[in-house]
């Protein structure tokens, strides 16, 4: 019997844990269905079983051979992949992408299952159509652990924490819910937006942050400037041990002293966490806050439109007047697409 490297991938990693060392593998999620037995029966005709195509990593779960079209208000998706078995209640799930294609608005950023007061759609398969009244959603991302791992990685089901990513573009994902217990296996779910957006890979591995390292909240938008950095400490000695401490801190660079001593252990860890070591005199000066484009307006009132509209322009800032009203469901949207909101008077950032 062929070894499957994955499981024994997972079995390496709960032991690690055991030992305080808490890394987790990845897992993009595209978009997909799940659908009730009555749904499957409309949509390929009566008696209709779904044909496994691949066994996905949580127990039971398969990658079907059928796949379906979605039909939204502006646009269509075809080839979405079903994901079985059957379920009690279909539920679609797409990225804020998909979502803008399709034309559906205030497209709700849920843990699946929850789909109350969700957008519809029509899903449209080879024998006839469904019109879903509601269960469309984006999947908020979340961590599978089973018993034994949840026990291993000290979590439980319903915590919070924050997985922190390496790489070209490092970047710290907070809020992910941890689900645990029978029927799930070691495993971070994340949509496609968010994976590109850092150049997140399939099994790539995320640490598990220190509870308490990241503020809570910190994953949401910003609608002022942030406060003024303290300067970085310039140190004569870097050691591993300094490189695992920034780390936990969230930093991203060491200053070391023109004369000062930087192990190779030091420049192998921090390579390992994308941590930049930079000598003293290499400094830059401080990056100054973001303005608004020429012509760009200052908002007096910043609603969730504002926000899509930004995402949509590829533009990662709203600007508001100093005394710019910003509605709960925009610091919602501008949390789920990374987007900063800052109040400006006289040209300069304000509170």
């Amino acid at each position: 019997m062929a070894m499957d490297e994955r499981k024994v991938r997972r079995v390496v990693l709960t032991e690690l844990a055991k030992s305080g060392t808490r890394y987790v593998p990845a897992a993009i999620s595209a978009r997909h269905l799940h659908l009730c037995a009555g749904d499957v029966e409309r949509l390929f005709g009566p008696g209709y079983q779904l044909t496994p195509l691949k066994a996905l990593m949580q127990p039971g779960q398969f990658a079907a051979r059928e796949q379906l079209t979605l039909a939204g208000p502006r646009g269509k998706l075809e080839k979405v992949r079903i994901i079985g078995p059957v379920r009690s209640q279909t539920q679609v799930e797409i990225s804020l992408t998909d979502s803008f294609a399709l034309g559906i608005k205030n497209c709700p950023v849920r843990m699946s299952g929850d789909i109350d007061q969700t957008p519809g759609i029509r899903i449209i398969g080879p024998r006839g159509e469904v019109k879903l009244r509601q269960g469309v959603i984006v999947a908020k991302r979340h961590l599978h652990l089973s018993q034994e791992q949840a026990a291993a990685y000290q979590l439980h089901d319903g915590q919070v924490v924050s997985l922190r990513v390496t790489g070209p573009r490092p970047c710290i994902f907070c809020d992910v819910i941890c689900r645990t217990g029978a029927g799930h296996e070691l495993e971070f779910h994340v949509d496609t937006d968010e994976a590109n957006a850092c150049c997140l890979n399939n099994e790539e591995l995320l640490e598990i942050l220190p509870d308490g390292s990241v503020a809570a909240g910190s994953s949401g938008g910003c609608d002022t400037a942030a406060e003024p950095a303290q300067p970085e400490p310039v140190l004569d000695l870097v050691t591993e041990r300094e490189v695992n401490e920034a780390g936990r801190a969230g930093k991203q660079v060491l200053l070391c002293g023109m004369r000062g001593l930087v192990t190779p252990l030091a420049y192998d860890r921090a390579g390992e966490l994308g941590i930049r070591i930079e000598r003293a005199s290499m400094k830059q000066k401080p990056k100054t806050v973001p303005q608004p484009e020429p012509g760009q307006k200052l908002l007096d009132l910043i609603t969730e439109q504002d926000i899509n509209d930004a995402y949509r322009n590829n533009r990662d800032t709203v600007y508001g007047t100093g005394r710019a009203v910003i509605t709960e469901a925009a610091r919602e949207r501008a949390a789920a697409c990374k987007i900063q909101m800052i109040r400006m008077e006289g040209g300069e950032p304000c509170r």
